[in-house]
């Protein structure tokens, strides 16, 4: 968690990797297939803006999951388009990492 509301993930480079696609959920969600949410990254490290922070209280847990491609996105010019462009293409990602749980003070 940043000051300024951003939450800020860093995670161990996977070799071959060129570009890491971070899904996460709502609120305190813990059922991975309802992180509908998604972020693009090509190095290991990614914010999401206080902005596009799902609605939170203290207290919530909002899980976080990474996934590595060996490609990078095909298009897309923001971070959630690059992001849909890989989930919905014709490539294959990593297994989602292990969840990453930010917890709202």
């Amino acid at each position: 968690m940043e000051s300024d509301g951003s939450v800020k993930l860093n995670w161990d480079a996977v070799d071959g990797a060129k570009s890491y696609l971070i899904h996460y959920a709502n609120a305190n969600e813990t059922d991975p297939h309802k992180a509908v949410f998604m972020g693009y990254s090509e190095t290991n490290s990614w914010t999401l803006a206080a902005a596009d922070v799902p609605a939170h209280v203290a207290g919530d847990k909002i899980p976080f999951y990474v996934q590595s491609y060996n490609v990078v996105a095909p298009s897309g010019t923001t971070d959630v388009e690059k992001a849909a462009a890989l989930h919905d293409g014709p490539f294959t990602g990593s297994a989602w990492s292990t969840p990453f749980v930010a917890t709202f003070e």
